[in-house]
């Protein structure tokens, strides 16, 4: 069936110049249609991960974080008579040249670690939901979308990896331009799909679609 006569936003196996054959679903006959996932769902995918991110890292948090301690050290200023003043005394003897001075001490247990938990847990969540045999994050899963080599292989450890640090130091922070490209670009990816040879899909169309051209 001509390109043409595909209905918007659906198309054939995506092929990669370095791909010497495209993906075929086993056990199936011929080849299958793939829905790219567009940018708006991918948009919705990526809020409900950041809604569960939030969610577990704020309980995480709760629980790994130290408890702050507050020790308040009272340090009084002399008076013009070269005498002191403490706190108790300004409730029965206030004068305008006398005042004491709380300063606060801070005391914390050790929280670099469980602060570097936190700042790698989205890495850990996106690499090991992405590589896993879900192929997609619990987000993705609930908007029907998964990640995918160029092939339809599921995504190794390092290609899951390379996808997600292209996508936080690249494709985020320079204003959205990598994920903006997933709206414009023929397979529907970003930056970080393009680097690591990677599409997103609708999860349900990985079996063989078929339907009447248009007349």
């Amino acid at each position: 069936m001509p390109p043409s006569d595909l209905p918007p936003g659906w198309s054939g196996p995506y092929q990669s110049p370095n791909t010497a054959a495209p993906y075929t679903q086993p056990g199936g006959i011929g080849q299958p249609t793939w829905v790219y996932a567009g940018f708006w769902w991918r948009v919705w995918a990526f809020l409900i991960d950041a809604l569960i991110l939030s969610v577990v890292d704020s309980v995480l948090g709760f629980f790994m974080l130290p408890d702050l301690k507050v020790e308040w050290q009272e340090t009084p200023i002399p008076d013009a008579s070269g005498q002191t003043v403490d706190v108790v005394d300004i409730a029965d003897f206030v004068q305008p040249d006398t005042i004491s001075v709380l300063i606060p001490h801070i005391h914390a247990g050790n929280w670099h670690l469980p602060s570097l938990f936190l700042a790698l847990l989205p890495a850990l969540y996106f690499i090991i939901f992405e590589s896993s045999s879900f192929r997609a994050t619990p987000g993705k899963r609930l908007c029907r979308l998964e990640v995918t080599t160029s092939r339809g292989r599921r995504l190794s450890i390092g290609r899951a990896a390379l996808r997600f640090a292209v996508k936080a130091f690249i494709s985020f922070p320079f204003f959205y331009i990598g994920v903006l490209m997933v709206a414009f670009t023929r397979h529907k990816q970003g930056l970080h799909d393009l680097i690591a040879d990677t599409v997103v899909i609708r999860a349900e169309t990985a079996e063989v679609v078929t339907f009447e051209p248009r007349s």
